[in-house]
C-alpha cells in the first residue's frame, strides 16, 4: 500500500463528514464525495423552451452523462473538459484535483438520483452515488455527494457553482432533508462502515488518515508555537 495518503486526509475527512451530517455543500465539486439512486421526479413537467421537448428519460440521460463526464475529467485533471461541465471553472481547484488523482484510480458505478421538487424550472438537485477505486486497494469505497445542475436556454446542462438564491437554497435543503435522501445517506453510511470494519486494507487506510490527522494537528500546534517564539511573544516557562 502506498504511504503517500497523508495529503488525502482532508478529502476523505470531508467525505465522511458529509455522509455523517446528512447535509451537503452548496458547491459540491470543491468537496466532491458522493450520493445516488436513479429516479427522475417529473422533471420535464416544470420546464419550458428547449427542455419542454425532452422526455424525463432524455433529461435523466443528459444529466447522468454530464455527471459521468465531470467525474472522468476530474480524475484525469482535464481542466478544459471540466470547464465544459461547470458554470464557473474558477471554483475548481486544479491542485486539489492533482492531489486526488494521485490516490483515486477511478470513479465507478456512478448512479444519479435527480429531483427538482420546489426548484425553479430547468434546475435540478442531483444526488450522485459512486464508488472510488483507490490505488493499491481492491475494495471500492462508496461515496455520496450532491450537485446543483441547471439548463440554459438551449437545453445544455451544467453543474452550477455560483451563488444560489435563498428560495432555491431553501428548496435544496428541503430535498436534502427529505426521507428519501436521508435513507440514501444512512444506506451509504452503513455500507461504508461495514467495509471499514470488515476489510483490513480499507480499515488500515482510514486508521492512517486518523493518525495523519492527529500528527497534522500536533505539527500545526508546534509550528504556531515556534512562530510565536520567533516573533518575541512572552511565554511562561516551567
Amino acid at each position: 500500500m502506498r504511504l503517500r495518503y497523508k495529503k488525502f486526509i482532508i478529502l476523505f475527512s470531508l467525505a465522511i463528514m458529509l455522509i455523517g451530517m446528512g447535509t451537503f455543500s452548496m458547491i459540491a465539486p470543491s468537496v466532491d464525495f458522493s450520493f445516488g439512486g436513479s429516479s427522475v421526479n417529473s422533471l420535464s413537467t416544470t420546464t419550458s423552451g428547449a427542455l419542454a421537448s425532452k422526455t424525463d428519460k432524455e433529461i435523466e440521460e443528459d444529466i447522468t452523462m454530464l455527471v459521468k463526464n465531470y467525474f472522468d475529467a476530474k480524475q484525469r485533471v482535464a481542466m478544459s473538459e471540466l470547464e465544459e461541465c461547470v458554470s464557473d471553472i474558477s471554483h475548481v481547484e486544479e491542485k486539489r484535483l492533482v492531489t486526488e488523482a494521485e490516490y483515486i484510480e477511478a470513479y465507478k458505478n456512478i448512479d444519479c438520483t435527480i429531483l427538482n421538487e420546489g426548484l425553479r424550472e430547468g434546475t435540478y438537485r442531483v444526488y450522485v452515488y459512486y464508488e472510488t477505486k483507490i490505488y493499491d486497494i481492491d475494495t471500492l469505497v462508496p461515496s455520496l455527494t450532491a450537485l446543483y445542475v441547471t439548463a440554459d436556454e438551449s437545453g445544455k446542462f451544467t453543474i452550477y457553482l455560483s451563488t444560489i438564491d435563498s428560495s432555491d437554497q431553501e428548496a435544496i435543503e428541503a430535498l436534502d432533508n427529505s426521507d428519501e435522501i436521508q435513507q440514501k445517506i444512512e444506506s451509504v453510511q452503513k455500507k461504508l462502515e461495514d467495509i471499514v470494519s470488515k476489510n483490513a486494507d480499507v480499515r488500515d487506510f482510514y486508521n492512517m488518515l486518523e493518525s495523519s490527522s492527529s500528527e497534522d494537528e500536533t505539527d500545526d500546534t508546534e509550528n504556531n508555537e515556534n512562530i510565536d517564539q520567533e516573533a518575541g511573544s512572552n511565554q511562561d516557562s516551567d
